[in-house]
């Protein structure tokens, strides 16, 4: 059985500074990874680069066996079937809670929508909050309202940036 995740000597650099070389990964299906190193050390790039969000220098990314990042490729990151929790939460401060969460799954149907709004907000711990907007909600809360929305559309990989 293949990967789902599989990083080939990745480079990756900001102008002429290579922020990670050499990088070597790979993460089953079911599996929990984490980066651990010092602040600096290229530990965000690397999920931005995951996503979709950043070039890869040298080396390549694959991710549920097809060749995502490389040099001169980029896969866009809405074709991939992973999502991105970032640091700061990153939510739509003029949606609401359930605006937020059916952002990923705008296709679905309005039914379907609002049942994944629901189980997801059980899900989380934050039920009858989905009238509420970002700016009425601790950090906690926000923190818990991204991952919803990151789960939305049933991803085959959720990248948590400095989740705790």
């Amino acid at each position: 059985m293949s990967a789902l995740l599989e990083l080939q000597d990745l480079e990756l650099r900001y102008g002429e500074t290579a922020v990670v070389q050499g990088l070597n990964m790979h993460v089953n299906a079911g599996e929990l990874a984490c980066l651990l190193g010092p602040s600096g050390c290229g530990k965000t790039t690397v999920l931005r680069a995951i996503a979709g969000f950043q070039d890869v220098e040298a080396g390549q990314i694959v991710f549920d066996d097809q060749v995502v990042s490389a040099p001169g490729l980029l896969v866009a990151p809405e074709r991939r079937a992973l999502t991105m929790v970032f640091q700061d939460h990153a939510l739509f401060p003029h949606l609401s809670v359930a605006g937020n969460i059916q952002f990923g799954i705008s296709r679905a149907s309005r039914l379907a929508r609002a049942r994944a709004t629901d189980s997801l907000l059980e899900l989380v711990g934050l039920s009858g909050y989905g009238e509420r907007f970002p700016h009425e909600l601790s950090g906690g809360q926000q923190q818990r309202v991204a991952l919803a929305r990151a789960l939305a559309p049933k991803p085959k990989l959720v990248l948590l940036d400095e989740p705790f």
